[in-house]
């Protein structure tokens, strides 16, 4: 909580959750560079890192393979509104190729999928 002598404000702490969700070692990673960064510099930085890379990545299945492509675009489409939705709902091989990638995060014991963090969630809602 405490930061050079400075305690993180609520809006500070939401503003962080909306950005990297609830991992501990991406809200680490935050707090560790509050120290020499300002906290929007931080977090619009992660968010355009992650961001990249799902848009070289999708440009390389893209070139690969378009069937792929246009698979993976209406699966992750479904994540625009929604956090999570049920397993079954995306192809398996398109589900298997996205968690490998580790973009999405399966949970067999719910039955549900995800994005792996709310950074690539907030990707997702920006790019698709």
């Amino acid at each position: 909580e405490n930061i050079l002598n400075k305690k993180l404000s609520n809006e500070e702490k939401e503003l962080i959750y909306s950005y990297v969700g609830g991992k501990p070692v991406l809200i680490i990673k935050v707090i560790n560079k509050m120290r020499t960064e300002e906290l929007d510099e931080i977090l619009n930085f992660m968010l355009n890192d992650t961001k990249q890379r799902l848009k070289y990545l999708l440009e390389d299945i893209r070139e690969e393979n378009e069937e792929l492509y246009k698979e993976i675009i209406k699966a992750l489409s479904l994540f625009k509104e929604n956090h999570e939705v049920e397993d079954i709902t995306i192809d398996k091989k398109v589900r298997e190729f996205l968690v490998k990638r580790n973009i999405l995060f399966l949970d067999t014991i719910k039955g549900v999928i995800k994005p792996q963090s709310f950074l690539i969630w907030n990707a997702i809602k920006i790019l698709i």
